[in-house]
């Protein structure tokens, strides 16, 4: 069940009271979604979210009715209303054969990982799974529920899913890269989501010329990685200490690199940010 935080969430073009947020009210049919991050009341990469929700549109053939302008425009009132300092809005376009379209947008519970997260690692585990034309972000309640059961059953921070090839594609909330020696490596994005995080890595990694292949990765291939680490809007850059039996160095210093290049990037977002 959907739970929105503070006083205000966005329904259509109106505000309401979180007590009356009701996500059955959407209805049945196809959905489109996206989760962003706010810090210092700024949301932050927002354009890129904004252009990743056209795209998922796009690809999942959903007719939208709502603008770019709308959707910022929507965030800006939750903030300004909620007067929200940081945390994760989820905005939802709903659409059905009849034309029915709907949009709602709220401040969703969130849980960043802990300063120790961040300096020991976590765990992660694998799970059999794929998601239809994985380059759209789209709600799968029934995949999210199996992912969160095995998290819970298993005590890990996060699963990754195995398609039926074998090979690793994404996490249940994320991206994953592996680092070999100088190199990163990727899930091809054929497979994956294009996190918005992710697509930040490959800027940085171009960016300090390191080199970075997208390419298959089996399951069996990380017994031979030095790191891993998670990226996602709430988790930024997250190391891995643990995927299945596989245990690596937190402390690689490649992988540290980039995630003080990550925490600089957003930084100079929020200074550059004007609605």
């Amino acid at each position: 069940m959907e739970t929105a935080l503070l006083n205000y969430f966005v329904f259509d073009t109106q505000l309401h009271s979180s007590c009356d947020l009701n996500p059955d009210i959407l209805g049945k049919g196809a959905g489109i979604y996206e989760v962003l991050r706010v810090e210092q009341g700024t949301p932050v990469f927002l354009q890129e979210h904004i252009d990743r929700f056209f795209s998922s549109a796009a690809l999942e053939n959903i007719p939208v009715d709502i603008s770019g302008k709308f959707i910022r425009q929507s965030v800006k009132l939750l903030i300004e209303q909620n007067r929200m300092h940081h945390g994760n809005i989820k905005f939802i376009y709903y659409w059905n054969s009849a034309n029915d379209h709907r949009f709602m947008a709220w401040v969703m519970p969130f849980f960043y990982p802990a300063a120790t997260h961040y300096n020991v690692g976590v765990v992660v585990g694998s799970m059999q799974a794929e998601r239809q034309n994985p380059n759209a972000k789209k709600i799968l309640y029934s995949l999210r529920k199996r992912a969160d059961a095995l998290i819970k059953k298993e005590g890990f921070w996060e699963v990754v899913y195995v398609n039926s090839r074998g090979y690793l594609t994404e996490g249940s909330r994320s991206n994953i890269f592996f680092v070999l020696g100088s190199h990163v490596l990727t899930p091809e994005l054929s497979l994956v989501l294009p996190g918005i995080t992710r697509a930040k890595i490959l800027q940085l990694a171009a960016e300090k010329g390191i080199p970075l292949e997208e390419t298959r990765i089996k399951l069996s291939e990380p017994e031979k990685f030095d790191a891993c680490f998670l990226t996602g809007t709430s988790s930024k850059i997250l190391p891995v200490s643990r995927l299945d039996n596989k245990i690596f160095d937190v402390q690689n210093k490649l992988m540290r690199m980039l995630m003080e290049d990550y925490d600089e990037l957003m930084v100079e977002d929020i200074r550059r940010f004007s609605w």
